[in-house]
């Protein structure tokens, strides 16, 4: 059986697509017809368990098999948090030492990365419901904050207040209308 914390992430991210039908049947259709989420629930499961126990030694395989296939590179070790959403299937980087909230929306070509010296040095920290555009780059140890829109071909390497757009490249906090309506099917 799931450890029942993996079992409500996996939940809570079939939420996010569409879905609150919580069926057997539900769950397999998107499943097969969404590469995307199947990564998810490939990274869900090999977070969880060790490489000890036979499920996580059959999910890094298949983990591995899926990141090759769809070019999709979520590192083990980076905390999702419920209801998160790869919105297309394809290149997303993501750092092992990463820390996403909750109802988060991430397009393709994504970059959450890591600098390896300076003041930024580490991984940054996403709120809640924050919704990032296709080719945005996010790195160091900075603090994304809630509701905020990063848009696409964004470079942010800087602390973002709550409720912010940030636009450009490099970043510029250019409103702050935040998320607001960019964010479908929450997880309450």
């Amino acid at each position: 059986m799931l450890k029942e914390k993996c079992f409500n992430l996996i939940k809570s991210d079939l939420v996010r697509y569409g879905k609150n039908n919580l069926s057997k049947l539900r769950f397999l259709s998107i499943f097969f017809r969404q590469p995307e989420f199947r990564f998810l629930v490939n990274h869900r499961l090999a977070n969880t368990y060790s490489k000890k126990h036979p499920l996580g030694l059959i999910t890094r395989v298949w983990y591995h098999s899926i990141r090759a296939k769809y070019g999709m590179q979520i590192q083990l070790g980076a905390q999702l948090g419920q209801g998160f959403f790869l919105n297309h299937w394809g290149p997303v980087h993501i750092n092992h030492a990463a820390i996403i909230g909750k109802n988060c929306n991430i397009l393709h070509g994504v970059t959450i990365g890591n600098v390896s010296r300076g003041k930024r040095k580490g991984s940054p920290t996403i709120g809640d419901e924050v919704w990032i555009g296709a080719n945005a780059v996010v790195v160091g140890k900075i603090r994304i904050g809630n509701n905020v829109l990063i848009a696409p071909l964004t470079f942010v390497n800087f602390d973002v207040p709550d409720n912010s757009v940030v636009v450009g490249n490099p970043g510029k906090i250019v409103s702050q209308k935040g998320s607001e309506g960019y964010i479908k099917n929450k997880v309450l």
